[in-house]
């Protein structure tokens, strides 16, 4: 499960947003650019202090610079779930949910953002597109997994990289859960110079297969974003809507009925709705 950190993301953005707002207009620019700085320390949030999570690979991403991805092969002719996770979790805080899609036949490559559990760096919007991109080449050229055998999932803050890696390489489809439209749109900010992972602007240009899951309740990124996201999207798409479901417990709350509908979307997954 998640902490309080990633509850607190509307109100962390506020304040920052604020920040640029409050100065007379000779400053605006000064405190932009410092607050577009200080922009991915409030957006990545590391749980820290989760044991390390035994089985992981430790992929280069740079010279001197790893990150841990957690590899579950899948059964013969099963899908891979490239999974990028939420603000303030990692592989430790995630295992029960690999662990649930492994019991539900489903392979799993997760993986920890730089400056989260035992990948190295610092987390930034530019770090996590990289991460998962080199965690795809990692499925595709040293696993030998087929790239329509993936899936690439991204939850909350994890569909900015996923929809970064669905724009650029070939898979069976995109799969988001709890998605923004970008992270400052989260707060009414969007538009704000130094906004992060314009969801909003790519799945327009995405071509896979698109499948959002999002629930009624969610007070952290609202309902309506899901929504939205699904209203741009261009390629296939379904919306499936998790009534009173909120931001971190979709998996709970929908039950059996979210197993049935991945694995109805994964079967047929061209049927645009």
């Amino acid at each position: 499960m998640m902490n309080r950190t990633e509850q607190n993301l509307r109100r962390r953005l506020r304040r920052l947003c604020l920040l640029c707002l409050a100065p007379p207009a000779a400053l605006a620019g000064i405190v932009l650019f410092a607050a577009g700085c200080m922009a991915d320390r409030v957006i990545f949030q590391p749980p820290g202090g989760t044991p390390a999570v035994p089985g992981t690979t430790m992929l280069e991403v740079a010279a001197g610079l790893s990150v841990a991805v957690l590899y579950l092969p899948p059964p013969e002719g099963g899908y891979v779930l490239l999974y990028s996770h939420g603000n303030a979790e990692d592989l430790g805080s995630v295992r029960y949910r690999i662990r649930q899609y492994a019991e539900r036949g489903y392979g799993v490559a997760a993986y920890d953002y730089e400056g989260y559990g035992q990948s190295g760096g610092e987390p930034s919007e530019a770090a996590a597109c990289r991460d998962i991109e080199r965690v795809w080449r990692y499925l595709v050229e040293e696993r030998g997994v087929p790239p329509e055998s993936i899936v690439i999932y991204g939850r909350s803050v994890g569909s900015g990289p996923s929809c970064f890696l669905a724009e650029k390489v070939p898979a069976r489809a995109l799969v988001l859960e709890a998605p923004f439209k970008s992270t400052f749109s989260v707060v009414g900010m969007g538009w704000l110079p130094f906004d992060r992972f314009r969801n909003i602007d790519r799945v327009a240009k995405i071509n896979l297969p698109l499948l959002i899951i999002h629930g009624t309740r969610d007070t952290v990124v609202p309902y309506s974003h899901g929504e939205a996201l699904f209203e741009a999207a261009a390629g296939p798409k379904r919306l499936y809507t998790v009534e009173g479901g909120g931001h971190n417990n979709l998996l709970f709350k929908a039950g059996e009925r979210y197993w049935e509908t991945l694995r109805e979307f994964l079967a047929s997954p061209e049927r645009k709705e």
